[in-house]
């Protein structure tokens, strides 16, 4: 990200021995933008792919005549009030089989699984951005600090890692270690910048991640997950 590339940040020390991070330029809002684009692509995949299965009808049944209209993936985010039932996406999804309704309900997001958590992100963002503003993004940075500590006849290696915030200072991490002498110590550390969502209303995990790993990991999500699966629904007789 060429925004990172150069250093918008800087790393002061202070008085009492913190440290103070801060960026010295805020995130274009291109970061957004592209963003925006990359979250809309990996949504309208989906979509694409639940069209190609409806189209398909594998069930044999009459298609509503607006069924074009309405095809979706669906991504449901709150736990349906009675237990999901088949075919309970038959709004969006109709003429779908039992295999390919067990898997897409298996990946809803009110599941929680490892493809519904990921899911129910990509629906949060997509729809701040499709139908709200541009996703809110800011800067951050992850400390990391590594001490080897010796002692009389012991060596004892720590490491830490913590998110810092613009404008945080922070201590150097407390290596914990037994009630002896302390013959040497040396502590190394650094900040690594990043750019993250930032927008209030999305969960912590959404907002701990660089924006550019979180995009890639639903791409993985989709590719690894849900592509081939859609494979064998379409494509297998």
């Amino acid at each position: 990200m060429d925004f990172l590339s150069d250093e918008p940040s800087v790393v002061t020390k202070q008085p009492d021995g913190s440290h103070e991070f801060k960026f010295v330029e805020r995130p274009p809002d291109d970061i957004s933008l592209f963003a925006g684009e990359v979250i809309y692509q990996i949504r309208s995949a989906l979509d694409h792919l639940a069209f190609g299965l409806v189209k398909l009808n594998r069930s044999g049944i009459t298609l509503p005549i607006d069924w074009e209209e309405n095809c979706a993936f669906p991504m449901w985010l709150r736990t349906p009030k009675k237990p999901p039932n088949f075919n309970c996406f038959k709004s969006t999804l109709p003429g779908i089989t039992k295999e390919a309704f067990t898997f897409i309900e298996m990946v809803q997001p009110y599941n929680r699984g490892e493809v519904g958590v990921w899911l129910e992100r990509l629906a949060a963002l997509s729809n701040i951005d499709k139908h709200r503003y541009l996703t809110v993004i800011k800067g951050q940075a992850q400390r990391r600090d590594e001490a080897t500590v010796m002692y009389k006849g012991m060596k004892m290696i720590g490491s830490s890692v913590v998110r810092v915030e613009d404008g945080a200072k922070t201590d150097s991490p407390f290596i914990g270690a037994p009630d002896v002498q302390i013959l040497d110590m040396h502590v190394c550390g650094a900040f690594h910048p990043f750019v993250s969502f930032s927008d209030p209303t999305l969960d912590p995990g959404v907002k701990a991640f660089p924006v550019q790993d979180l995009l890639q990991t639903f791409l993985d999500q989709v590719q690894r997950m849900i592509v081939p699966a859609f494979d064998k629904f379409i494509n297998q007789p």
